[in-house]
């Protein structure tokens, strides 16, 4: 977190449709970047381009932080999808958040989830096969879209999982519903570390790849947080640290940068807020 930036939680958004570029200011961010992204303060706020509008709240408790090293966190977030005009709004294909790296996701020791033990599954059988590797969980409202038959209303749990494929580490978000029918889906989120800059892990998702046409997710609660021992010691998967200049008893950064692609548009969120030194 070096001291660069905006403070108090300022963001600058970016949105290019085929040829075409803006600019906005102020709010709070993206949906599911606000869920990630690992330290800052609460907020409020409304992203709109086109006929996609994108209206969240989040909080990261604690606010304050250590200055050196790191302490556990929980991230609270809440967001709503919808278009504007009442159709049916472009689906999701891709996202991709990058996170400060005086953030850590820490998974040792952790149990871990393979994705065929939670798809298919109900969620009290994700959470019996794999509740020890929980590290979040929520609900969420969706439209399921049938051909021929429009969009049916429909709402469900989120959970989300430790997980790992391929020997690499990874985060399942575990979606399932009852109605109109049985389904289950999971999103998968590849974790790479990033060598230098600002941003320390990167985690990206295929939408279609794990929705296909099922339909589109347009509200999410949700609760990340996971302490667990280990070997004797209290651990957290999710902490973050905030380390200001000495003598200074707060400190901005770069939080986040988000990207959402849609089939023929993206809008990205970057992320610069405040954080506080606890000591």
């Amino acid at each position: 977190m070096a001291n660069r930036g905006l403070s108090g939680g300022r963001i600058a958004r970016r949105c290019a449709v085929r040829s075409r570029r803006c600019r906005l200011l102020g709010g709070v961010g993206a949906l599911f970047a606000l869920a990630l992204a690992i330290a800052g303060l609460a907020g409020a706020g409304v992203v709109q381009e086109g006929n996609l509008r994108i209206t969240l709240t989040s909080q990261v408790q604690p606010y304050k932080l250590p200055r050196i090293g790191t302490a556990p966190i929980a991230i609270l977030v809440s967001g709503h999808v919808a278009p504007v005009k009442g159709e049916v709004p472009d689906q999701l294909e891709g996202l991709d958040v990058k996170v400060n790296r005086h953030a850590l996701l820490q998974s040792r020791g952790l149990p871990a989830c393979r994705l065929a033990q939670i798809q298919p599954a109900t969620t009290a059988r994700a959470l019996a096969t794999c509740g020890s590797a929980l590290i979040g969980s929520g609900q969420f409202w969706a439209h399921i879209v049938l051909p021929d038959q429009g969009a049916y209303p429909t709402q469900g749990r989120l959970l989300v999982f430790n997980g790992r494929r391929h020997g690499h580490p990874i985060v399942f978000a575990h979606i399932f519903t009852a109605h109109p029918f049985a389904s289950s889906f999971v999103i998968s989120f590849s974790i790479r570390q990033i060598d230098s800059g600002f941003y320390g892990t990167e985690l990206s998702a295929s939408l279609p790849e794990a929705l296909g046409s099922w339909g589109y997710v347009d509200r999410i609660k949700l609760t990340l947080k996971r302490k667990y021992r280990y070997r004797g010691r209290q651990l957290s998967y999710f902490n973050a640290g905030c380390p200001a200049l000495k003598g200074a008893s707060r400190a901005p950064f770069h939080l986040a940068y988000a990207t959402f692609s849609f089939a023929n548009h993206d809008i990205s969120a970057e992320v610069d807020k405040s954080c506080g030194v606890s000591e």
